[in-house]
């Protein structure tokens, strides 16, 4: 997608369905930064993050680069992680354009946790909808592995 607008977890005794605080320190938001090493990251409460998707890489002729990142559970029983995310994306007929003099080898960078963008994004000017429905084809295969 082009930007992901994150609030903070909450994290639910199943039981009760009151909210407690994150019982495994280890579970939430992680991301990888520019050196390739997973991050985690704590938004603090009445705030929010954003993400970059690929699709702004793309529009930006790679000048802003998207984020891979992922999220771990709480590893204890009869918890609940609730997240709200604000997917921020148009119409799937959008043509995903590279910038004019663009570098394509600019845009192609990418994380290995994630299945190649090269692979997805297969011809400039290539449609978001059909962008979409080879990511979401690509990234069931990359699970696989």
């Amino acid at each position: 997608g082009f930007l992901t607008a994150l609030a903070g977890d909450i994290y639910v005794d199943d039981e009760t369905g009151k909210i407690i605080e994150c019982p495994d320190k280890d579970a939430g938001l992680y991301v990888v930064n520019r050196n390739g090493q997973e991050v985690k990251v704590d938004i603090p409460k009445n705030c929010m993050a954003i993400q970059l998707g690929e699709c702004t890489q793309i529009i930006t002729g790679g000048a802003l680069t998207a984020t891979p990142h992922y999220v771990r559970g709480a590893k204890v029983k009869n918890v609940a992680r609730i997240s709200c995310p604000c997917f921020i994306d148009t119409a799937p007929t959008f043509k995903l354009t590279m910038p004019p003099g663009s570098d394509v080898d600019a845009i192609y960078q990418s994380s290995d946790k994630v299945p190649p963008l090269r692979k997805r994004w297969t011809e400039d000017g290539m449609s978001f909808g059909d962008f979409l429905g080879k990511t979401f084809e690509q990234y069931y295969e990359h699970v696989k592995r």
